[in-house]
């Protein structure tokens, strides 16, 4: 089944004003980077806390064990993301029915204020028990707040996407901008840590990275408080679907109705989470907690892998437009499995290891990054589309994601290094099953 969309600058009544292509581009283009924006400062803070994990361990969860220090700040890190799908279930049938602006605004908010406060947090040292459980509220708020945010831009930007070229717009949007955060979280902690001793590094610089974000952050709101209310019933509300969507109640009838699409979103989303999650927090933090790299050296190639993401992110979206999704996607999400056997070759100090695993795994990573949010995307339908894809996609990451640096680093220590490989390579395989089956039964609402 394939549902006919139009861009949605075109479409409302601010839009009225815009009287020639020229002003629609400017606008179409405006609304892309203020989109793009908070989804790169979302990744940027997320990424950032994995990225200084091993600094925040020993200041906030100190033991005798590096280790039992590391995990109890990754543990932290993943009960983060349990906040999303609650987050997702209160915010995204907000957005459905009443404001995509209003929850965008909030979510950006959120994200900077909490990066700000963890800048300046004290630590055990100061406040004993309570700086510990101030981190564990604080990476809650930031979830519960980008709970609908990936929903909320995948759903305006599929309706801003030139119809058949929905591949290559969402990998700028869930592709490049995902990247750029990334990137921007790993080049400044390789800058922080270029510039200071170790000493400092461990002391205080960690949180220069935190209050970056937070200052960065205060931009996007102030480019997002510029766009116009994007959620008009005429683009949102136009097929049969959304006759049941009057109330709260109704989105969640919608959604169970395309219950088989959820399930796929969850497997499409939370697979490649498994990866990401555990190429830019779970070894970067088993190099500088676990093995002792020298952190510079491993922030550097953290960096070199986000920049592989950047540009190869829009050229997988137009592989995609040009051979059909649903192949692009079994190829990469196959050429995964055998990824995830990589992180094996990492089981000593090596940096050079640690490079080869991180570049050329990461790069089998990245290209599943830029097409998933567009996968995933597909599979629901327009009165529906942000609530199910924000639901699916807090779910994927939360239990997969969020838990994946966590489960690196604790069967490393256990030896049982190779359960992970075989714990990813299962839920990547099952996410094409599901997303196949949900194809057979037409449950893919754009192009395919």
């Amino acid at each position: 089944m394939t549902t006919i969309v139009e861009p949605i600058a075109s479409v409302g009544p601010q839009s009225s004003a815009l009287e020639g292509p020229h002003q629609k581009q400017v606008a179409t283009k405006s609304m892309t980077i203020a989109l793009g924006g908070g989804v790169a400062l979302e990744w940027y803070d997320w990424t950032v806390y994995g990225m200084m994990a091993s600094f925040l361990s020993p200041l906030f969860f100190p033991s005798s064990d590096p280790t039992t220090s590391l995990l109890a700040a990754l543990a932290v890190y993943g009960a983060g993301f349990f906040a999303r799908p609650v987050g997702a279930a209160i915010l995204g049938p907000i957005a459905d029915r009443i404001s995509h602006k209003r929850v965008m605004m909030i979510s950006v908010t959120a994200m900077a204020l909490c990066s700000l406060l963890i800048s300046v947090l004290p630590s055990y040292k100061e406040l004993g028990v309570a700086a510990a459980v101030i981190l564990l509220v604080v990476r809650l708020i930031q979830g519960l707040a980008t709970g609908a945010e990936a929903g909320v831009a995948n759903a305006i930007a599929i309706e801003l996407a030139p119809p058949g070229q929905e591949g290559r717009y969402l990998g700028l949007i869930s592709g490049t901008f995902i990247q750029l955060g990334v990137f921007g979280s790993s080049l400044v902690a390789f800058l922080v840590s270029a510039s200071v001793t170790p000493e400092i590094m461990h002391d205080w610089a960690w949180r220069l990275p935190f209050a970056i974000g937070g200052a960065l952050g205060l931009l996007i709101i102030y480019l997002r408080s510029k766009l116009p209310e994007t959620l008009i019933k005429h683009v949102m509300h136009r097929d049969e679907l959304s006759r049941t969507q009057e109330t709260t109640s109704g989105v969640w009838k919608t959604l169970w109705s395309v219950r088989l699409s959820l399930l796929a979103v969850i497997l499409v989303v939370g697979a490649v989470q498994i990866a990401n999650y555990a190429w830019n927090a779970g070894l970067p933090n088993l190099a500088n907690g676990v093995f002792k790299e020298n952190s510079t050296w491993v922030y550097g190639i953290t960096t070199l892998m986000g920049v592989i993401w950047i540009v190869t992110a829009p050229f997988v979206g137009a592989f995609a437009d040009k051979v059909r999704a649903s192949r692009a996607f079994t190829l990469l999400r196959l050429l995964l499995v055998v990824c995830f056997f990589l992180t094996l070759l990492y089981s000593e100090k090596s940096i050079s290891t640690f490079f080869f695993v991180m570049v050329f795994g990461g790069a089998v990573v990245g290209f599943n990054m830029a097409l998933y949010n567009f996968i995933a995307t597909t599979l629901m339908p327009r009165a529906v589309r942000t609530t199910g894809i924000a639901v699916g996609y807090a779910l994927g990451v939360s239990l997969f994601g969020g838990t994946s640096p966590y489960l690196l680093v604790w069967l490393q220590h256990a030896n049982m290094a190779w359960m992970f490989p075989v714990y990813g390579s299962a839920v990547a395989v099952l996410s094409v099953v599901v997303y196949h089956a949900a194809k057979r039964r037409g449950l893919v609402y754009i192009g395919d």
